[in-house]
C-alpha cells in the first residue's frame, strides 16, 4: 500500500478535473425565471443576470464577451447583450437555442 501513495496526488488531481468537465459539459444548465436568466451548475446558480438589464438577444457570436458555454460548436451559441457590466456581451450554449430565445422573447426580452 505504501507504494501507491506517491500516487495519491495524481489520482485526487485526476478525480478533480473528472469533476470539472462533468459539471461544464453536463451537469451546466441555463434556466430563465421571473426576473433572471441563471447559470446552473448541478442545480446551484453560478451566474445570473437580471433580465431587465438584458439589451437584447440573438443567436450570434462577438468577440469581446463573457462566455458560459459547455459546446464547440456554434451553432448553439447565444449571444446576450446586457445593458451594464465590464463585459456587455454574454455566451450561453442551451440545448435549444431557438426555444431559448422564445422563451426569453417571451419574457419580454428584444430577440434579434
Amino acid at each position: 500500500m505504501e507504494i501507491f501513495l506517491h500516487l495519491l496526488p495524481f489520482v485526487a488531481s485526476l478525480a478533480i478535473l473528472a469533476f470539472f468537465v462533468h459539471a461544464i459539459f453536463w451537469a451546466m444548465t441555463f434556466t430563465v425565471d421571473e426576473a433572471y436568466l441563471r447559470v446552473r451548475f448541478y442545480g446551484y446558480t453560478a451566474r445570473k443576470v437580471a433580465l431587465s438589464d438584458i439589451e437584447w438577444a440573438a443567436q450570434d457570436w462577438a468577440f469581446w464577451n463573457e462566455h458560459w458555454t459547455n459546446t464547440f460548436s456554434m451553432d448553439r451559441i447565444v449571444l446576450i447583450r446586457r445593458r451594464t457590466g465590464l463585459f456587455k456581451n454574454f455566451h450561453i450554449s442551451p440545448p435549444s437555442p431557438q426555444e431559448f430565445l422564445g422563451e426569453l422573447g417571451g419574457r419580454g426580452v428584444t430577440i434579434r
